[in-house]
């Protein structure tokens, strides 16, 4: 089913725009539970090709005195397909902590392509919810921030090798992040997928830098980066599992820079994947 489209996960680079949206508690849970149901429900739909998976996130323990209050768990659902005008890709995060999800965070692109060859439209959105300070007691634990509405659109190179086992792509891209000071801006994405031999292990990831300004002290920089190489063992292609057992182990290392904090931060995972479909 064309699996190799998992590669435009490119909405995993979380640019962060957060505005303040003074919530009382009984609304801010209501709308993240609303977003989430939403996207998981979009989410849920019969797909060419869909995921869900489950990380449990270590950055906390990397970098204990910078992300001491880092959710450890994250939650993804993705969906990917493809039709004659091109392919599309969704997907929505949600992370947790003991008291359940405190941030939800959706991103939808879509790649047009009426034409032969490696180029495409590349049209996207990105935009969520999260709790300020979810640990904190109440009202203040309740209040919540919009992740900011970017809306973005550029064209992609795209590269498939003749025996589909190796994806890159490139995709500059205009970047209008709705209500901040600059919202013009711009962003260089990459990605790839990488899957050798039978298809035990299958390595995809991203990179996005952009530019935004950040006026937060300390910070000192107009430039973000972030990149999240995953690795995954694909356990139906062992001898002797079932086929249609479609259960993956892995890892994904998220590396960033002015994102989760002004220095750069490693945050590895140990993570499990239901492909619904080819893994």
């Amino acid at each position: 089913m064309l699996c190799y489209i998992f590669v435009f996960a490119l909405g995993r680079s979380a640019s962060i725009h957060a505005q303040p949206i003074m919530m009382k508690s009984t609304r801010s849970l209501t709308s993240l539970r609303s977003f989430v149901l939403l996207t998981s429900l979009f989410a849920l739909r019969p797909a060419e090709a869909q995921n869900i998976q489950l990380h449990y996130d270590l950055g906390r323990y990397v970098h204990p005195k910078v992300q001491a209050d880092r959710p450890r768990m994250t939650m993804t659902v993705e969906q990917q397909s493809v039709d004659r005008f091109g392919d599309t890709f969704y997907f929505v995060d949600m992370t947790f902590l003991d008291q359940g999800a405190v941030s939800a965070n959706w991103k939808f692109m879509r790649n047009l392509r009426f034409w032969q060859g490696p180029l495409s439209w590349h049209v996207r959105y990105d935009g969520g919810l999260r709790f300020i300070n979810a640990q904190a007691p109440e009202p203040l634990g309740s209040r919540a921030v919009s992740l900011g509405d970017a809306f973005m659109t550029g064209i992609t190179y795209k590269y498939l090798s003749p025996e589909r086992r190796t994806m890159l792509s490139l995709t500059p891209l205009y970047k209008y992040i709705r209500g901040i000071a600059q919202p013009h801006n711009y962003e260089l994405c990459g990605v790839w997928r990488f899957a050798p031999g039978t298809g035990l292990i299958t390595a995809t990831g991203f990179f996005s830098w952009w530019h935004q300004q950040d006026p937060r002290p300390g910070w000192g920089t107009n430039f973000k980066f972030m990149t999240q190489p995953q690795l995954w063992c694909n356990l139906n292609k062992i001898p002797g599992v079932a086929p249609d057992f479609n259960l993956s182990i892995g890892t994904e290392v998220r590396l960033s820079k002015n994102v989760d904090a002004p220095q750069w931060i490693v945050a590895p995972t140990l993570a499990l994947k239901w492909s619904f479909g080819k893994p």
